[in-house]
């Protein structure tokens, strides 16, 4: 069922809503519905079951095929090797390491067949980087299987693209760089296995973070995907931010806002993930907003996806 233009969503571009999630595509652009139809290809939407880390893996993609397009723009030239598939049409690159260890397990190497050929998966240049910025403060303690839903995508994701992936995590009255940008996933996760859960929210200070690395990334040559984990029960405020135009009466939520303007006005893809998602039963406007609320217009800001998971 889908909820009117006029409710929370509006403006929404892609609407999913599942017993356990809710993804929500605030993203423009033409090609958005052939990006969708492409990269939810073999998901099971209706008579199966999506599990809610399906739905992360479906807004990562979205935004990475929207990111590499940005980054190919940009930085023309020669293909390089990311997988290996089964050759199509008369001409293409042979992926000899792939080749080869098909053919010894059909057992007929060194002799090589062509059922056993692999060719190239070929990309341009740029590549992806994917910046977490996870909510470690006392109130996630309630949405740690939405954050393992979380990671549990990213994982997959950057494993299987061999995207660089970056650790930040805000807690207290900051943020803090975990683990710079690197395509080894294992560092990030013995990282993530030293962070408590404890202290307050300063949601506002790991975005502003975030969007700081993703502009160092992006002089490095790589495009990248800001990744929000939050429960959106932000409470601690930017020691010192720009003041954009909106008016709240929470200084906390007026700076998250801020940084989410900035992130736009940069042209970052952002994936909002909310590990504890509840459906707004009031329209409250600015003078108080919601964890889910304040993430979903966050995700409409920077024109990203947003995705619920219902805990």
């Amino acid at each position: 069922m889908l909820l009117s233009r006029d409710g929370v969503y509006s403006g929404h571009r892609a609407l999913i809503r599942m017993k356990r999630a809710v993804y929500a595509s605030f993203a423009g652009g033409a090609d958005l519905r052939k990006t969708l139809l492409q990269v939810s290809r073999g998901m099971k939407i209706l008579g199966g079951r999506v599990e809610p880390s399906q739905l992360v893996e479906l807004a990562l993609n979205v935004s990475r095929k929207k990111a590499r397009h940005r980054g190919r723009r940009k930085m023309m030239g020669a293909s390089m090797a990311i997988d290996y598939t089964l050759p199509k049409g008369p001409y293409f690159k042979i992926h000899f390491p792939a080749t080869i260890r098909r053919s010894a397990a059909m057992r007929t190497f060194p002799l090589i067949k062509w059922d056993a050929v692999r060719a190239k998966l070929l990309t341009g240049r740029s590549k992806v980087s994917l910046i977490l910025v996870l909510d470690s403060s006392a109130s996630m303690m309630y949405s740690v299987r939405g954050i393992l839903t979380a990671l549990r995508a990213v994982e997959r994701e950057a494993r299987r693209y061999r995207d660089r992936v970056a650790l930040i995590v805000c807690k207290g009255f900051g943020a803090i760089v975990a683990q710079h940008p690197s395509t080894n996933f294992n560092l990030v996760l013995s990282k993530i296995s030293r962070v408590g859960l404890d202290d307050f929210t300063p949601l506002a200070s790991g975005m502003y973070l975030g969007l700081n690395m993703a502009l160092t990334e992006r002089r490095r040559g790589y495009e990248p995907v800001l990744v929000i984990v939050s429960d959106g029960n932000a409470n601690i405020p930017l020691e010192k931010y720009r003041k954009v135009g909106r008016l709240v009466f929470d200084p906390a939520v007026q700076s998250v806002l801020d940084v989410a303007t900035q992130i736009a006005k940069c042209g970052i893809e952002t994936v909002v993930v909310n590990t504890k998602h509840r459906e707004p039963t009031t329209e409250v406007g600015d003078v108080m907003m919601s964890g889910t609320e304040l993430l979903i217009r966050v995700a409409k800001i920077t024109k990203g996806s947003y995705v619920g998971i219902v805990s």
